[in-house]
């Protein structure tokens, strides 16, 4: 296919992927000098005339959708057997690479692109198409991040990933539901639950159903209930609230799950998406070690304090002063004193240890406040005053915030964390600038995508005649190109329909000598066509006996008039006797050829032309009156021939006659 030309405009410049059904190459359009994505279904796939029928069915009900987070298509073709699709040309990758290059998507992260790919199926369910195959394959990532769905509906013939059922494509097994597992009836909610197994996929990096075969993978579909990602897989960043909704839409039963993608998109809107933290420190209920009681200040019990009666060993524990000698009760006092006072001086020590442990370690909270609206500079220096971690994690361009004001943060106003916490936000770009793109040169079937691509919409359409552009294409247009616009803006432009229309009324050219009947048909703006010749009783040699084109009748400036010309009366031949003894050859043949005449002409001009090896030979030439309604012409002839009938010099019928 390398260097091919598909529909006299796609140049095929290189291979970009493939699959069981089909292959992608990447094109060059000719006409808009622009890359496209071509897919081109397998050789083995166009035998099959249902399939076929199906895919231009479907493929159009595809070209039908026009949504920023769907890989539009364009065109849609067959050449030689080849059934090609032209659609948008996303550079970036697949979903599904994406996640296996980073093995886990953070919560954020996944939010967002689920949100993108529930509004692509918005859309879709809207025009009253269900994907039915939505898996991280299928899902395009721009470079900027941004998801596009493709393959909507063209979807068929068995892989060794899909499962074929009453002749009609379920999905891919890992990522189908459970009434496509049982051939039951799919709708709006089969695409939610295949979205969730996506979603449970980019958040944990695995799959909640696998098996050793595709049934077993079926079967758990339909039986199983999936396990919690945060069970599934340990050390997961993902929120309570964003869980339930990917355990929603992995429902059994479609009346349990999300409605419809607008219920869906409504609760992602509603999550923040947890952001991980870099040094997130935890405090709650921490295990600590106690330092040893010697290493404690002695000096938490003071001497001076102690009680005149106390012993004198109690006084020496403490002071290192000798003893002085002491009776035997009162040694038995001295010891029971001392036992109390270390016992005393031991609970003193380790309640102020506790004290100083936790007064050293304790790190205060800090309510997060809100910082949407505030310029970049005000809202750093209100989270750095406060103790936290000013983070900008991206600039993105919005309708609503001006150019520097933060847009989104990390977490809401009045939620609690500890100090040095880091906060990440993000800073409008303000408006995207919006010129208006160059329509003059391309065709109308393209201006509305390239107006949506811009952020505009299409204005008011006129049509008019245009001897330099070819129909189809746009003329002018209004606003002027690369002047700047709002969003949403219309653009109004103006569409060749092509040359305008000239009729002429038609000379009669009955009994003209040829030479003077080609100047009349040249004079009268149109021209010379074929110039055929026949014996005639009624009109002398050399002059025109029979015209292709009635007289008078009008017809488009430029049209070209068939002639035949008179020979003269024919010399008569003396018939040979017919001779029994040799009969007619057996190769010739005749067959009867009935000719149904028009109703909107009173007469017309009938010509019969034998085609033998790109050689024409008129075998029939008359004019007839259109009352006869039909007409039966004898053609003779041997084998197989082609015969050409013309009406008025317009082409009415090619017949195949095996005499």
């Amino acid at each position: 296919m390398i260097g091919r030309i598909l529909g006299n405009r796609y140049e095929v410049v290189d291979k970009i992927g493939g699959g069981g059904m089909s292959n992608v190459y990447k094109a060059k359009c000719k006409v808009l000098n622009r890359f496209v994505a071509i897919k081109i279904l397998r050789d083995e796939l166009t035998q099959d005339p249902e399939f076929i029928d199906k895919f231009k069915q479907e493929s159009l009900s595809a070209a039908s959708l026009a949504h920023p987070n769907i890989v539009n298509i364009y065109d849609t073709g067959i050449e030689d057997s080849v059934y090609y699709i032209v659609m948008e040309y996303v550079k970036g990758e697949t979903l599904k690479n994406y996640i296996k290059r980073k093995g886990k998507l953070h919560e954020r992260e996944a939010i967002k692109i689920s949100k993108e790919v529930a509004e692509a199926l918005k859309h879709a369910h809207a025009n009253n198409i269900v994907h039915r195959d939505i898996k991280p394959h299928n899902i395009l990532l721009t470079e900027d991040g941004t998801a596009k769905v493709t393959d909507f509906g063209i979807a068929r013939a068995s892989t060794s990933s899909t499962i074929n059922n009453t002749s009609n494509v379920i999905g891919s097994v890992h990522y189908f539901s459970p009434e496509q597992a049982r051939g039951g009836y799919v709708d709006e909610k089969s695409d939610i639950y295949s979205l969730g197994i996506v979603m449970y996929e980019m958040i944990t990096g695995v799959l909640p159903f696998d098996a050793d075969n595709h049934i077993s993978v079926a079967m758990k579909q339909i039986q199983e209930k999936p396990i919690q990602p945060s069970k599934k897989v340990k050390n997961i960043n993902i929120s309570k609230s964003f869980e339930d909704t990917i355990m929603k839409c992995l429902e059994k039963h479609q009346s349990f799950r999300f409605q419809s993608a607008d219920e869906l998109i409504q609760k992602l809107n509603s999550l923040k998406g947890k952001i991980p933290a870099k040094d997130e420190e935890i405090i709650d209920s921490p295990t600590m070690v106690i330092p040893p009681i010697k290493d404690l200040d002695q000096k938490v019990i003071n001497i001076d304090l102690i009680d005149e009666n106390s012993s004198n060993a109690f006084k020496s524990f403490f002071s290192g002063d000798e003893p002085e000698e002491e009776t035997e009760d009162e040694k038995l006092q001295g010891k029971k004193i001392t036992i109390a006072a270390i016992l005393s001086a031991l609970v003193v020590a380790l309640i102020g240890g506790i004290i100083a442990f936790r007064s050293f370690f304790y790190v205060p909270e800090v309510l997060v406040p809100d910082l949407l609206g505030r310029y970049e500079d005000e809202a750093r220096k209100i989270v750095e005053d406060l103790g936290l971690e000013f983070i900008v994690s991206s600039k993105e361009y919005s309708d609503q915030y001006e150019e520097g004001q933060v847009m989104e943060q990390s977490l809401e106003e009045g939620s609690k964390v500890k100090e040095k916490y880091p906060i990440e936000v993000v800073i409008s770009r303000g408006e995207r600038e919006i010129l208006v793109p160059n329509l003059i040169g391309k065709y109308a079937i393209e201006a509305g995508i390239i107006l949506s691509d811009a952020g505009l919409s299409v204005g008011d359409v006129k049509e008019e005649n245009s001897d330099s552009f070819p129909a189809g294409q746009i003329i002018d247009q209004y606003p002027a190109a690369n002047l700047p616009a709002n969003k949403d803006d219309p653009v109004n432009y103006l569409v060749s329909i092509g040359p305008k229309i000239v009729y002429v009324k038609m000379p009669d050219l009955l009994n003209l000598n040829l030479e003077t009947a080609k100047l009349s048909i040249s004079q009268s703006g149109l021209t010379v066509g074929q110039v055929n010749e026949e014996h005639s009783d009624e009109f002398e040699e050399g002059l025109v006996m029979r015209q292709s084109i009635v007289a008078g009748q009008e017809v488009e400036q430029g049209t070209s008039v068939w002639l035949t010309v008179s020979l003269g009366k024919a010399e008569e031949e003396a018939e040979p006797e017919p001779n029994p003894t040799e009969p007619e050859p057996s190769d010739q043949g005749s067959f009867p050829l009935t000719i149904s005449l028009p109703t909107d002409r009173d007469k017309v001009t009938v010509v019969i032309q034998r085609i033998a090896q790109e050689v024409r030979e008129v075998i029939f030439s008359k004019e007839v009156e259109t009352s006869e309604q039909s007409i039966l012409v004898n053609l003779k002839g041997k084998g197989t021939e082609v015969f050409e009938i013309y009406i008025d010099n317009e082409i009415y019928d090619r017949v195949e006659i095996a005499f």
